[in-house]
């Protein structure tokens, strides 16, 4: 074998125009190959007794691997198996038709008591290793299976329940993370302490992801660590901390935000008087005062609508807690709304009492802030659609349909469009609709459409078409009224069979999956 392969090397070496390729067969299925090789096609019988002779070589070979430990079957399993009806339903949602409705799917298997088809498990468990918003929907439904499938992909160890000291030295990024949140929502301190082994190890960007883990179970407990952290040399590390401290409102950082500010911020007569600061922040550090530097007032996030002085300002008052102003003037929410009404700072205001309250978890803030939404929806900082969705989680599911509710019965003779009072609101209300909300929003896309028949409105036609997401699927019939008022040909017609597909599909997935 050794000789048929230098005399194949050789030729190559010196060119089928200089030598042509003779060799004597061997006695075996080898030679049998070679000796069909056409001699008058000099380079293709090169190139084919190099090929036979190399997969000739690799057949039957295996090759050394470390010998696997024995492997233990997975235990019994205590979740139900789900339907075929129930299987079907999944397949479609992860081949990509109704994707969206996945999160949904998992919840209502996990409230059954339902566990993923082992069919669907490499596919799910992958889905979470990319999807971080999905593990803690995932987790519940796996499994025993889909655990002891887990612990065979290191790439699917956001599962494990178990800080191990390998994971936590040798697993990437992602899975570190994951374990240090896991270990947050059992442990906070443990977990802190965790972090604080191995912090000064390592790099500026696994400092900044893991610091980021600590929002989980925040408390001033994590104030000491989280201050000294202000001061590290890397300003994305710095920016986290920064973030997680304005989020405590007994921190130091808030209290020293309250102290720049308060002087600022005058209340006089009923309205609300700002005054800019007299210096800006690269000001400052020239001055050597570098303190708003380290907590994370930030020059570049400029805002030309405010000017320079004006949006440093925002951010300062961004981490001081809405409450403060209610206490230091002897005001309610609802007063201090109503006070700066149409003044020349309302929109600012508004902007960072809404961000403070999301910060600080201000319930009682956020249920007066989110009626007026789409006055700070756009704003300054461009993070108008996180601070609308944070602060309806703020309030929670019920109180914000509620006052999602209250909002359309106070307007029902408005229609449902970009300027009405509602829509900033349904548009960022991601989670399932009271029956009563969906009802009055249904009524409202009826009537738009009768309005808006032979018209192309493809903004209010997107957004219609993923409120089928969040409504009560049990309107589904009420919902079929909408062919009623749809023109053949319309352009709303293919709105309504999609529209009616989604609610239908939901509604038959729930009642498999409940069994009903």
């Amino acid at each position: 074998m050794k000789y048929l392969w230098q005399e194949v090397v050789k030729v190559a070496l010196v060119g089928t125009e200089r030598q042509a390729l003779k060799v004597i067969p061997p006695d075996n299925k080898l030679g049998e190959i070679l000796s069909c090789l056409d001699s008058s096609d000099k380079e293709g019988s090169l190139l084919s007794a190099a090929g036979a002779i190399a997969l000739y070589q690799c057949a039957g070979k295996i090759s050394i691997i470390n010998q696997p430990p024995e492997q233990k079957a997975c235990e019994s399993e205590e979740l139900l198996d789900c339907s075929l009806v129930s299987r079907q339903h999944l397949a479609l949602i992860l081949g990509g038709k109704y994707a969206q409705l996945l999160p949904e799917w998992l919840t209502v298997a996990a409230a059954a008591r339902k566990r993923v088809p082992p069919e669907y498990l490499p596919q799910v468990l992958t889905l979470g290793q990319k999807q971080n918003n999905l593990q803690a929907c995932i987790l519940p439904v796996l499994g025993k299976r889909g655990y002891w499938l887990a612990k065979q992909n290191p790439d699917w160890n956001y599962v494990s329940s178990e800080i191990t000291n390998k994971t936590w030295q040798t697993g990437n990024k992602q899975a570190r993370r994951a374990l240090l949140q896991r270990l947050r929502e059992q442990d906070p301190d443990k977990a802190r302490e965790q972090l604080k082994k191995t912090w000064k190890k390592e790099s500026a960007e696994e400092r900044a992801s893991l610091l980021a883990a600590l929002e989980i179970n925040l408390s001033i407990n994590d104030e000491p660590f989280l201050e000294a952290a202000l001061d590290d040399k890397r300003k994305q590390v710095r920016d986290v901390a920064a973030k997680l401290l304005s989020k405590l409102p007994k921190s130091r950082l808030c209290q020293r935000m309250i102290q720049v500010v308060r002087p600022l911020i005058t209340f006089n007569h009923n309205s609300v008087q700002v005054t800019l600061p007299s210096t800006c922040d690269a000001e400052a550090a020239a001055k050597g005062d570098r303190q708003m530097i380290r907590d994370g007032i930030d020059q570049s996030r400029y805002s030309s609508a405010l000017g320079e002085k004006a949006s440093l300002l925002l951010q300062m008052l961004c981490s001081v807690p809405p409450s403060f102003w209610c206490n230091n003037w002897g005001k309610t929410p609802q007063q201090l709304l109503e006070f700066v009404d149409g003044s020349e700072w309302e929109k600012m205001l508004l902007e960072a009492w809404a961000t403070a309250a999301f910060k600080s978890q201000d319930s009682q803030w956020a249920e007066v802030l989110l009626p007026d939404a789409s006055k700070f929806y756009h704003t300054f900082m461009s993070n108008g659609e996180e601070l609308i969705v944070g602060l309806l989680k703020v309030v929670g599911q019920d109180k914000a349909n509620t006052l999602i509710l209250q909002t359309l019965l106070q307007n029902q003779g408005k229609l449902l469009n970009v300027n009405h009072p509602a829509y900033t609101l349904l548009k960022h209300h991601q989670t399932p609709w009271s029956a009563k909300v969906s009802q009055l929003v249904l009524s409202s896309i009826r009537k738009y459409i009768e309005v808006y028949n032979q018209q192309y409105e493809w903004k209010m036609r997107s957004l219609f078409q993923n409120f089928a997401l969040y409504m009560e699927p049990s309107v589904v019939e009420a919902a079929g009224e909408l062919c009623a008022v749809v023109e053949e040909g319309s352009f709303w017609q293919d709105f309504v069979n999609e529209f009616l597909a989604t609610l239908l599909f939901r509604f038959q997935m729930i009642q498999e999956l409940r069994g009903e």
